[in-house]
């Protein structure tokens, strides 16, 4: 189910702009969607406000599946099942912003997890090392593996799962969006994979850190 704020008439819920801060509008009081809260929590309130800043509409509808710990449960259950011979795996769209200006959309923010079938062997190879930057043993970081996109990869040893899970199932988080610079689209990424990872219940907790790495 989607949710929009901002200064249509037929908003349901309304939200001013200026700021993503609650107010008045045409003598309305307007209030947060609860999607956006939730985008909000999983990346960062500034991070959030700063991305929807960026898109240059006044009106934004918000979309996205469940908070931190649904998705570390979805992702859990999944990684449990998994065997060696499994290449599907399901995305979880995080949080999903479309901006509009009137009935045009000026820009879109998308952040999802998944993961990945990549493997942490295959970092090494001269391909990947090329397109990846190492942050430390568990984590590595695409800054651009397509257009205005980024990626972070992050082993995660789940309990329960078979033992080539870690290297051979590692998470992997994405943040789409033409309007972020890198900085915006690495302080969002690495904001909601700390907030995933903080539920994951992984063996080792892998450290995300605060900078995006420099390359090698």
């Amino acid at each position: 189910m989607r949710y929009r704020y901002g200064t249509r008439m037929t908003a349901v819920v309304g939200l001013a702009i200026g700021g993503l801060l609650a107010g008045c509008a045409g003598g309305e009081e307007h209030a947060e969607s609860p999607k956006l809260g939730q985008c909000k929590t999983l990346l960062g309130t500034a991070n959030v406000e700063a991305a929807v800043k960026t898109t240059g509409g006044s009106d934004v509808e918000v979309g996205g599946t469940p908070q931190a710990d649904a998705l570390a449960d979805r992702l859990v259950r999944e990684a449990k099942q998994w065997q060696e011979s499994d290449l599907q795996h399901t995305r979880y769209t995080a949080c999903r912003m479309d901006a509009f200006e009137g009935d045009r959309i000026s820009g879109t923010v998308d952040v999802s997890v998944k993961w990945s079938v990549l493997s942490l062997g295959m970092m090494s190879s001269p391909e990947n090392r090329q397109a990846w930057r190492q942050a430390n043993d568990s984590v590595y970081v695409e800054p651009e593996p397509g257009p205005a996109r980024m990626r972070l990869i992050v082993a995660c040893a789940v309990p329960g799962t078979i033992a080539s899970q870690p290297s051979d199932l590692p998470l992997q988080f994405d943040v789409a969006g033409a309007s972020l610079g890198t900085e915006l689209r690495w302080e969002l990424l690495s904001a909601f994979a700390r907030s995933v990872v903080a539920e994951m219940g992984c063996a080792e907790q892998p450290v995300i850190p605060s900078g995006l790495p420099a390359a090698a």
